[in-house]
């Protein structure tokens, strides 16, 4: 099992030495590509979001927060922040029962579109989170926040994928394809924003 993460810990290594000094150059690897990847984020982007963000929250909006898998921490993540600071948020994710209703009855790919069709009102902010940029569910659920006229933002890896045609308000890509480091990043996207949001006065 630990080959996936650790390719080089063969079972049959026996040379300890060896085997700690492969792990010390896997960390360092790993911390310089995600420092890498971290200044590579476009931080005139970032502040412009985050005021376009706070501009929603303080006329009366809230965030509603979507992703699947690991990126559906993130937006749990994302979400009980925003609360931390006193604006409302929600993520859609959290709401275990309607996803498992939509999914099993109307299709996966609907779960996050059919809880902003009687969630969403005036001035709320939709921001989805993808390491791909090309989920159905991600892409469907963006499509019914522009439908509703929500400010619309999203955080995506690799080229942006789908996510680069929908015209979206605010599109943040961290450019890789290595999804553990784009998590990573993207933690930083949008802890970085919520630096600008700020608290609720």
């Amino acid at each position: 099992m630990t080959e996936f993460l650790y390719p080089f810990l063969e079972r049959t290594e026996t040379d300890l030495p060896a085997v700690l000094a492969d792990v010390r150059a896997s960390t360092r690897q790993k911390g310089a590509d995600t420092i890498a990847l971290r200044r590579g984020i476009d931080l005139d982007a970032v502040v412009a979001c985050g005021e376009a963000i706070r501009e929603a929250l303080g006329c009366g909006g809230r965030l509603l927060v979507f992703g699947n898998g690991g990126s559906s921490t993130d937006a749990q993540d994302l979400a009980h922040d925003c609360r931390a600071l006193g604006w409302p948020a929600l993520a859609l994710v959290d709401d275990v029962a309607t996803i498992t209703a939509v999914g099993n009855d109307v299709g996966f790919e609907n779960v996050f579109a059919r809880q902003l069709i009687p969630l969403a009102r005036h001035n709320d902010v939709a921001i989805a989170i993808s390491t791909s940029g090309s989920s159905r569910n991600i892409v469907a659920g963006l499509e019914e926040a522009q439908r509703q006229h929500l400010l619309t933002c999203a955080i995506a890896g690799g080229d942006g994928g789908r996510l680069r045609e929908l015209e979206l308000d605010h599109l943040l890509v961290v450019e890789s394809d290595y999804v553990p480091r784009v998590q990573e990043a993207h933690a930083t996207v949008y802890h970085l924003f919520l630096e600008v949001v700020g608290p609720r006065p």
